[in-house]
């Protein structure tokens, strides 16, 4: 239970100072975040969600930013219910820019956490990059971010390494950003 709540801390700090140095203003936004029920062999876990305070990072994430995100989804999925050799849970939290310079965004990423690396953002296009923070002293969490125009996305997970969620990410960001209608 600790770690999670070192995760959630370093989501909010990681979520909070990168929206608030790039924020440009914008137009509506062409994406929005859903948070289904399932994503591949990853279910949707509402009871972790609870345990883990999801709602509160949400708001968390709301009011530090100034007003610049809305539409902010969260959402802990876990692989094979759980099970014993499972990859563990992953906290997803992203949510809509009013507008964004991807590059920007992923490059206070990388300042504010030492160690942080870019990587694929994948086919749905913007900047991607994944660190391995420290939670606590006794462990870290693996973090991967993106950001495109208008939308940003955070998955963390403290069983993963840094190589694995960017992988997971590739698959899971088509679920759940979609284009806005």
């Amino acid at each position: 239970m600790w770690l999670w709540a070192g995760v959630v801390g370093l989501v909010v700090i990681a979520v909070v100072a990168v929206v608030g140095l790039f924020v440009l203003g914008g137009g509506s936004p062409g994406h929005v975040l859903v948070t289904p029920n399932k994503i591949g062999a990853y279910v949707r876990r509402p009871q972790l969600e609870q345990q883990m305070n999801a709602q509160d990072l949400q708001q968390q994430v709301t009011a530090k930013s100034g007003g610049e995100v809305s539409h902010v989804a969260y959402a802990v999925y876990q692989d094979n219910a759980g099970v014993a050799g499972s990859l563990g849970p992953i906290l997803f939290i992203g949510g809509n820019l009013s507008g964004v310079s991807p590059s920007g965004f992923i490059a206070s990423f990388t300042n504010e956490f030492k160690g942080a690396r870019s990587t694929s953002a994948g086919s749905m296009g913007g900047q991607a990059a994944c660190v391995s923070a420290d939670a606590n002293a006794a462990a870290s969490v693996a973090m991967c971010i993106w950001a495109d125009n208008d939308t940003f996305g955070v998955l963390a997970s403290p069983t993963m390494g840094t190589a694995q969620l960017a992988a997971r990410m590739l698959a899971i960001r088509p679920h759940v950003e979609r284009p806005a209608k």
